[in-house]
């Protein structure tokens, strides 16, 4: 009778040992699995498609930060910025890179522009319109227009989550377009050779209607306009323009653009990061924006 209490005994604990072992193999592989992400949802991490939004390469057209970096204790978020590509691959890795790029950064109360050379990456999960996005590792160097409490640069590691879509994230694809956006900054996305809308500078320019406006919406264009004495609005961003003639006004209330006037009387920049010049007259000038630049030019 002890031999076969025994024997029982000892294969109740046999079983019990194996269903531990199977309860701890379970648990380690979902350990495995990126924050936030269980086991029914290890589909939403499978690569995409090449050449299926958002997978490509993307210009930058424009930032607009809520949260993100943390600099010297201080939160800093991007109020605008340009000069950036952003690579979405197929293999669910991301890389924004600034050569050069510009960008304005707010944080405690202060506002400054900076040049950022360097890049920054990471991956993303997800389907449909929602994804993950994390930053894994960051190089290069964010140098400042002006010293803050005395420092002249940071690193693209601390500041790379301020120009970066971080957690959750909304993603809209259109033709040749993408907008992202996140629970840190929001990105308006450009396809990189999409500018099918852009009209080569030419010596015969384009004229001004007889409406007595001008106004540009497109994004993305390179342009020349013969104002022909007419008032100009640009809506649009990332635009290189050449207005030719004289101006009676010229309101810039995009982003990122370049725009040369020949003559003008007055010059408005509502938006960020645009780039004005000037070649005869003076213009009164009223920038409303930031990190503009407005010069002769």
């Amino acid at each position: 009778m002890r031999i076969i209490i025994t024997t029982i005994a000892t294969i109740g604990l046999l079983s019990l040992v194996s269903a531990c072992d199977s309860d701890n193999e379970a648990a380690n592989s979902s350990a495995d699995l990126p924050a936030g992400t269980t086991t029914e949802q290890t589909s939403s991490s499978q690569p995409v498609s090449e050449g299926q939004c958002p997978v490509g390469e993307w210009t930058v057209t424009a930032i607009t930060g809520k949260s993100g970096a943390t600099v010297g204790g201080v939160p800093v978020v991007a109020k605008s910025g340009s000069g950036f590509t952003l690579t979405l691959t197929a293999d669910n890795t991301w890389t924004l890179a600034g050569d050069n790029a510009r960008v304005t950064l707010e944080g405690g109360g202060l506002s400054v522009d900076a040049t950022v050379d360097g890049t920054a990456e990471g991956d993303y999960v997800g389907t449909g319109e929602t994804y993950t996005f994390r930053q894994q590792r960051a190089s290069g160097r964010v140098t400042l227009d002006r010293e803050v409490a005395g420092v002249s640069a940071w690193s693209m590691d601390e500041v790379g989550p301020a120009l970066m879509p971080g957690g959750q994230a909304t993603l809209t694809c259109g033709p040749g377009t993408l907008e992202i956006g996140s629970e840190s900054v929001v990105l308006v996305l450009r396809a990189v050779g999409e500018g099918s809308q852009t009209t080569e500078v030419s010596e015969t320019p384009e004229q001004g209607g007889g409406g007595g406006t001008v106004t540009i919406d497109e994004s993305g264009v390179t342009r020349t306009v013969d104002c022909a004495g007419q008032d100009v609005v640009v809506n649009g961003s990332a635009n290189e323009l050449t207005f030719t003639g004289t101006c009676a006004s010229v309101t810039v209330a995009g982003s990122s653009n370049e725009v040369r006037i020949a003559d003008t009387g007055e010059i408005v920049v509502n938006g960020s990061v645009n780039r004005i010049t000037w070649s005869e007259g003076d213009p009164k000038t009223e920038d409303n924006g930031q990190g503009n630049s407005i010069s002769r030019g």
